[in-house]
């Protein structure tokens, strides 16, 4: 992927100076812009004008343009993911006109009780909403996840705190399909946990593992919120969600990721963005 260098950042900068009263420079790629600029627009005073957005690619590579943007008396902000950095508290970024999400993507924050209920409805169109809202029982359905799916994420934090490597996959990883249905199957997450354990203590003595993960679950303690802040929402939070949308769906067909973040940003209160939008406005 391109990197951008300071000089185009300004480049860029000038040439939205027409259409934008502050400057926005995301993560993502081209196709997630549209998102973010409906997010933007229906979060922020209807007087403030971002009428588009820089997306960067990488986090590295907004971190890098926030490092080097020459002030030129714009007003600008360059937003990126918590992501594991959020969990394990390795390094804290303090750098003007940064802005870190308070989750671990902004995938997370569009995740929550009535903006979910409303999505499957609108999935569904055929029962009313107070009967989805019933049927779906948001806490009771997330339970059974809760524990196992912090516990990755915790391990996976451990791992990063000393520098070896882990991969995100996908909720889909641990469901089967039976009879067009997806299932839960916990021992498919337990068996990668257990081993993602055991290649950690290939490289570090088992107290280490054990006084980290100690460290991290005080920190973090097993609940949904715990499990709506830290776990990836783009890897997990939505494929769960969309798989318990099929339940409800006359069809099998689920939408993207692209479609259910557009959908939900038209549909949700946002009550989980208002930090940027006190930091934008505050600009």
């Amino acid at each position: 992927m391109l990197s951008f260098n300071s000089g185009i950042q300004r480049l860029v900068s000038t040439f939205l100076t027409y259409r934008n009263d502050v400057d926005i420079y995301t993560e993502d790629e081209e196709k997630d812009k549209e998102f973010y600029k409906l997010l933007l627009n229906k979060l922020v005073d209807r007087n403030i004008r971002i009428n588009d957005v820089t997306p960067l690619g990488s986090k590295s590579n907004v971190l890098d343009a926030c490092r080097n943007e020459l002030p030129n008396g714009r007003k600008k902000l360059f937003i990126v993911d918590g992501d594991i950095n959020l969990v394990n508290e390795k390094e804290t970024l303090s750098l003007p006109n940064l802005y870190i999400h308070n989750a671990y993507c902004v995938e997370n924050l569009l995740i929550e009780k009535e903006g979910v209920c409303k999505f499957i409805y609108f999935q569904c169109a055929t029962k009313s909403a107070s009967t989805i809202e019933t049927e779906l029982a948001y806490e009771d359905w997330l339970e059974p996840y809760t524990a196992l799916i912090v516990k990755l994420f915790l391990t996976f934090a451990v791992l990063n705190s000393f520098g070896l490597p882990f991969k995100l996959f996908s909720a889909y990883k641990y469901h089967i399909v039976r009879k067009n249905k997806y299932e839960f199957d916990k021992t498919l997450l337990t068996k990668d946990i257990e081993s993602l354990e055991s290649e950690a203590l290939m490289h570090i003595s088992k107290n280490d593992f054990d006084n980290e993960m100690s460290r991290l679950s005080g920190k973090w303690i097993t609940n949904l919120e715990t499990l709506l802040t830290i776990v990836s929402g783009k890897d997990y939070l939505v494929p769960i969600l969309l798989i318990k949308a099929l339940e409800f769906k006359q069809s099998q067909a689920k939408p993207s990721q692209q479609e259910f973040k557009l959908l939900m940003v038209q549909i949700s209160d946002l009550k989980r963005f208002l930090p940027l939008k006190q930091t934008i406005e505050s600009l």
